[in-house]
């Protein structure tokens, strides 16, 4: 049994998690609102159980993005189960979910089958994802070269540098988020599929 599966009694329901929340609840709770689940997603998640445990910390904006879209679904198709563990209680889970940088990135999404066989992850957010922002973050960058460090790594901005890419990036993601829910539900049917007919 993998450390994931072992995990799976001790983690948060999803309502025990959203009980715990210190920061963004009130837009994490918007998000499982907000959250549009499509006839494709019955076909793709409704056909067997599907356990996700998720990896996360409620202060991490793609986890405020991305993580209700997974309780929504959870919510509204019988067959998906959802589990959270926060990533400072779990260093020795984290530990083996890593980023090919070596980053321990969150959310991590661990899918799991009926008897809690690992079928795959999927890591901070889809590829898709990821590459749209990257690209604005560039743009975002160009048109701003008045504020001091602005091409640096998050960490080494500036404080009012960090407070206007934030401030941009908060935008921009809510205007990304049904088309992010499309790629995040496509990623996680691809890995869980992809895992079971390798098995069959």
């Amino acid at each position: 049994m993998s450390l994931a599966a072992e995990r799976w009694e001790q983690a948060m329901t999803p309502d025990e998690y959203i009980a715990s929340m210190q920061q963004y609840r009130a837009e994490f709770e918007r998000n499982i609102t907000r959250t549009r689940i499509m006839p494709g997603d019955w076909a793709a998640f409704g056909q067997e159980p599907l356990h996700i445990l998720i990896m996360t910390e409620d202060w991490c904006p793609d986890s405020v993005q991305f993580v209700p879209m997974v309780i929504a679904l959870a919510q509204r198709v019988p067959t998906v189960e959802v589990r959270l563990v926060r990533r400072s209680e779990h260093q020795d889970l984290a530990a083996h979910y890593r980023r090919p940088d070596g980053t321990q990135a969150i959310p991590t999404f661990v899918l799991l089958d009926a008897d809690f066989q690992e079928l795959g992850v999927l890591i901070e957010r889809p590829e898709r994802a990821a590459a749209e922002l990257r690209a604005a973050l560039t743009e975002f960058a160009r048109t701003h070269p008045e504020l001091e460090g602005v091409e640096r790594p998050w960490a080494e901005m500036p404080p009012e540098t960090r407070l206007a890419v934030r401030a941009f990036l908060n935008e921009w993601r809510e205007q990304q988020f049904d088309r992010w829910t499309r790629y995040l539900f496509e990623d996680l049917a691809e890995i869980a599929k992809t895992a079971r007919v390798r098995a069959a």
